[in-house]
């Protein structure tokens, strides 16, 4: 395993080299498929990888201030190199977000919303076996290469603060409803969470 990373004024980046020998990993044996083309039964079995894999991944990332407004974006490129398909991650993923904050009224109230963006490339991602608690390859549905934005707003007076995020919002206006974040795991449709802390004691 190697890693190094660089620390700039301009920009961050992080790069990452590993070499795995002996892989463990999860696997549905099951050769029966449903109408869908995907497994009818699961046969989970563990297995260990007799090849080498390679992982590369590069990182950049940086915050930039324009006044009142700011920005925060990280970029991830990953390539793995194998000889058959067991060590399955996105090739691209991304993370953006743009947001505006400011003192009112005398500095008494502190306010900070924008906007997320998130994204990653399709792929062959792990699915999720309930029963043993574990993640296990699978080669037969891709998720990913859709966007998701998020809305949030963090708001603060004296010893009160409130926080409130509007997640998918792109869900009301898509008519894409494929969103997953695991195979067989839809992704949650638009939905809106706060929370709420107040300190009775400075």
């Amino acid at each position: 395993s190697f890693y190094a990373n660089l620390a700039t004024k301009w920009i961050n980046l992080d790069a990452k080299y590993q070499v795995h020998n002996d892989y463990l990993f999860f696997a549905n044996t099951s050769t029966s498929l449903n109408a869908n083309g995907l497994p009818s039964t699961l046969t989970i079995k563990p297995f260990q990888y007799q090849n080498s894999i390679s992982y590369l991944s590069l990182k950049a990332n940086r915050e930039f201030s324009f006044g009142k407004f700011g920005s925060d974006h990280t970029f991830l490129y990953q390539q793995v190199d194998q000889n058959d398909p067991i060590l399955n991650v996105p090739e691209f993923v991304t993370r953006n977000s743009i947001f505006y904050n400011n003192h009112f009224f005398k500095k008494a109230l502190y306010l900070q919303t924008g906007v997320t963006f998130s994204y990653f490339t399709k792929y062959f991602a792990n699915d999720y076996n309930p029963i043993l608690g574990e993640m296990t390859i699978q080669n037969t549905k891709e998720i990913g290469d859709y966007p998701v934005f998020d809305y949030f707003l963090n708001a603060k007076i004296k010893t009160f603060r409130i926080f409130l995020k509007a997640e998918n919002v792109n869900a009301i206006f898509s008519k894409q409803s494929n969103y997953y974040s695991a195979p067989n795991y839809p992704y949650r449709d638009f939905t809106i969470r706060f929370g709420v802390t107040w300190f009775f004691f400075s």
